[in-house]
């Protein structure tokens, strides 16, 4: 693999097929992969062989990216005296690795501490039987404590084993204080000091949700009440017990008689709730003042992940105790990056627990990211002014093709637009992501559609993905999986659109030729 996939996918170029298995957007630290039709999507899902050798790349949290994967090998072989025995899951600090390990039940000795290229690496001994590899991973996953891929490369270019490293630009002079400082002017709060980047946006959520377990435990506080069907890593983070908490799931997240009574049920448990605006897959939107209140009766925290939403769309910090944000989508728009960020309420009971608190969970994103994204924030703000104004134009196109499409999900739709008006900033402001539900079978759209197709959101060039397919394809598989999809409104035949900054005549444009039958 060259160190610089050749060509590009920005605004400009982006409405167009893309070949089976190209790194989205084109660069070496891609986020993306082209997977441009349905019997694509299910042979990757499924690991047919086949599909596989075509589709080599992935999402960097889920599948190792090439530089790391080589940089695994070599660990692995460093930490076997030269043999090629056992495997070593890389991890982006020492800490990220002691907490993978100690969910894995290995013994402490699993953690390693290796030097390769001038580099001091942190990782985990993976044990050859039992079920503790597959759990090291999965806390890696869950968690975003990952090796970068940017220091990856950085490794092997120190140990001469690549020709170069990706040319991107960059802000080389105090990057973290350039990007703490454009969120928190972007979120409102007094100053750097109230935002924590970290090494992805599940990173993120992940150092929130256990920096306020840790807060409230002495009081006896380890309940979280969950709001609706979210992001599935945020669900996985209390399902797969990554964090030390019961949980408690309210699955209409417009039913706030049912939130304040669970609640209430349980007061003085209840360390805190955890909500998305808008909600990933199904972008449903809770009341926030609402929630704000009922968190307030019963002494719990807010934690609210506003990725989708973002802070130049919606003002969010009056009513959460902390916001997390993935930088991988809207901040950054390139797709080639992943970090994420803590903002901490100034006005939260509390802020000051959680500014000692937060260092301790999750980890710090490496420079060379920092740097990338210091240079890709200074665009966000027009970035999300171009991108309302392409999805409200693609909603009116959708709405036009009633033959095609049953009903698109968006934070205007009928039963999330009272609520978003609350918080939003201006009212043509409704973010980029549209879950679209067809009639047809997905097929018929997806595979006509020239735009970028794929894993992730949040690029300044317009992506589609059939998010159900990749979120959850095992209930797919099942009788009993699709029916509980059905029950959260979800089910195979839906498109998941991400609107880029281009014309926005171009992007209707692009959505009427694959709308239109024939």
């Amino acid at each position: 693999m060259s160190p610089a996939a050749s060509g590009t996918t920005g605004s400009a170029d982006g409405l167009r097929h893309i070949a089976a298995g190209r790194p989205v957007p084109g660069s070496v630290h891609s986020v993306s992969v082209s997977i441009p039709d349905v019997a694509s999507v299910i042979g990757y899902e499924s690991h047919d062989p086949a599909t596989l050798s075509r589709i080599s790349w992935g999402y960097p949290r889920f599948r190792p990216h090439p530089y790391v994967a080589r940089v695994a090998e070599l660990a692995a072989r460093e930490d076997a005296g030269g043999e090629r025995d056992g495997e070593l899951l890389p991890t982006r600090s020492a800490h990220a690795a002691r907490a993978a390990a100690a969910y894995a039940g290995l013994p402490p000795d699993a953690v390693r501490d290796l030097t390769l290229g001038g580099h001091v690496l942190s990782g985990v001994r993976l044990p050859a039987k039992g079920p503790g590899a597959a759990r090291a991973r999965a806390h890696v996953m869950h968690t975003g404590g990952h090796l970068s891929s940017r220091q990856a490369e950085d490794v092997l270019w120190d140990a001469g084993l690549i020709d170069g490293r990706q040319p991107e630009e960059t802000v080389d002079e105090s990057p973290g204080k350039a990007v703490t400082a454009a969120l928190a002017d972007a979120y409102g709060v007094p100053g750097p000091e109230y935002v924590s980047l970290r090494n992805s946006g599940m990173n993120a959520v992940a150092a929130a949700i256990e920096a306020v377990t840790e807060i409230q435990r002495d009081s006896g506080r380890r309940r979280w009440l969950q709001l609706g069907w979210i992001f599935f890593d945020t669900m996985h983070l209390f399902e797969k017990k990554v964090v030390d908490a019961e949980h408690t799931t309210v699955p209409d997240p417009f039913d706030l008689a049912e939130v304040a009574r669970v609640a209430a049920a349980h007061a003085g448990e209840l360390a805190g709730i955890v909500a998305e605006i808008p909600s990933n897959p199904g972008l449903s939107v809770p009341d926030l003042p609402a929630l704000r209140e009922i968190a307030d009766r019963v002494g719990c925290a807010l934690v609210v992940d506003a990725t989708i939403a973002t802070p130049h769309n919606v003002d969010v910090v009056p009513y959460a105790d902390v916001v997390c944000e993935s930088l991988t989508k809207y901040a950054t728009g390139s797709a080639d990056v992943l970090t994420g960020a803590v903002v901490v309420a100034p006005g939260s009971p509390f802020a000051r627990d959680l500014l000692t608190v937060l260092p301790r969970y999750g980890d710090e994103p490496y420079r060379r990211d920092t740097a990338r994204v210091a240079a890709r924030i200074r665009g966000y703000a027009e970035r999300m002014e171009r991108v309302n104004a392409g999805a409200l134009a693609l909603v009116e196109c959708l709405d036009r093709h009633r033959d095609v499409v049953r009903g698109t999900g968006w934070p205007l739709d009928a039963r999330s637009a009272a609520n978003y008006r609350k918080v939003a900033r201006r009212p043509d402001a409704p973010g980029g992501l549209l879950m679209v539900d067809l009639k047809v079978p997905l097929e018929q759209v997806y595979d006509r559609l020239a735009v970028a197709k794929g894993p992730s959101f949040g690029a300044e060039f317009t992506m589609a993905s059939p998010q159900v397919f990749i979120a959850h394809y095992d209930l797919l598989a099942t009788d009993r999986g699709r029916a509980a999809l059905r029950e959260r409104g979800l089910h195979r035949d839906m498109l998941r659109v991400s609107v880029g900054t281009e014309p926005p005549e171009a992007v209707v444009e692009t959505f009427e030729r694959a709308l239109r039958p024939g």
